[in-house]
């Protein structure tokens, strides 16, 4: 019940965003603003009663609700320390996982909810314009998003130019089984598409994660300031950004950080 309460406090923070953004970016006159404005006042009611309660906030989280946040392990974002002591090296052996399930479980310490942006991070295509084409999966990343699923709530993020670009990326994850109801799949309502980047940013913001991955530069340089954890996926012949920042981590791929060798 508490996991479906959070849902639909998420989708309503979610769908007041765009709508926000809808009614921004519309010529005047081509929308029916009194039906618009009739939704979002429906969604956030929906919202306001979901909420303990009752009551409202700001939808974009403070620097004080940041500094409350629980601590999240660094394990993602800084290298580990380096032991010589024989009875810490023999403890580490002794607790070191032996299987894929059981690494990211210790990474995840403390992650309860994690949002991905999908194009350079699960897709092999890094842009809109690529995706209008053609959407295709990174298999070894397959196993490590149904390890994530299994231990955190995660949602995918999508940057795309049209609905041609949503059908393309979501048959795509579709034909690989990461998209269902079952567990390790991505449920269809946590499948979420927009079209700017200024718009994942919102969306990101807005559901609050402990930990986002992104593979483009910029978003990662919006999101420093709010996110807990931040994985970059740096796209080949690229940096790294927010290099200097502490909650930020960087990598090639996915299974560069979340992988298990027995």
């Amino acid at each position: 019940m508490a996991d479906w309460l959070q849902d639909v406090r998420t989708l309503a923070r979610t769908l007041v965003v765009k709508l926000q953004h809808l009614l921004a970016e519309a010529p005047a006159g081509s929308l029916q603003l009194t039906g618009v404005l009739g939704l979002a006042a429906l969604v956030w009611g929906l919202y306001q009663l979901r909420r303990p309660g009752g009551r409202g906030d700001d939808t974009r989280p403070s620097n004080a609700n940041m500094a409350r946040r629980p601590a999240v392990g660094n394990s993602l974002t800084q290298p580990p320390k380096q032991t010589h002591s024989s009875s810490a090296q023999a403890k580490a052996k002794t607790s070191a996982p032996t299987s894929l399930s059981q690494a990211i479980q210790m990474q995840l310490a403390g992650v309860r909810q994690i949002t991905i942006s999908a194009p350079g991070v699960l897709l092999d295509q890094w842009t809109p314009d690529q995706l209008q084409d053609s959407a295709s999966v990174q298999q070894a990343a397959v196993p490590i998003v149904h390890e994530l699923l299994r231990n955190a709530n995660v949602f995918l993020v999508t940057h795309v130019i049209d609905d041609v670009g949503e059908a393309t990326v979501r048959g795509a994850l579709e034909d690989v089984g990461l998209v269902g109801t079952s567990e390790g799949q991505i449920k269809p309502h946590r499948l979420l598409f927009c079209s700017t980047l200024e718009g994942k940013v919102s969306i990101v913001r807005q559901l609050e994660p402990e930990l986002h991955i992104d593979g483009h530069p910029s978003t990662v340089e919006d999101l420093k300031r709010f996110m807990p954890q931040i994985l970059h996926i740096v796209q080949p012949g690229s940096q790294p950004a927010a290099a200097a920042n502490k909650n930020v981590g960087a990598a090639k791929s996915l299974t560069e950080v979340f992988s298990f060798t027995g």
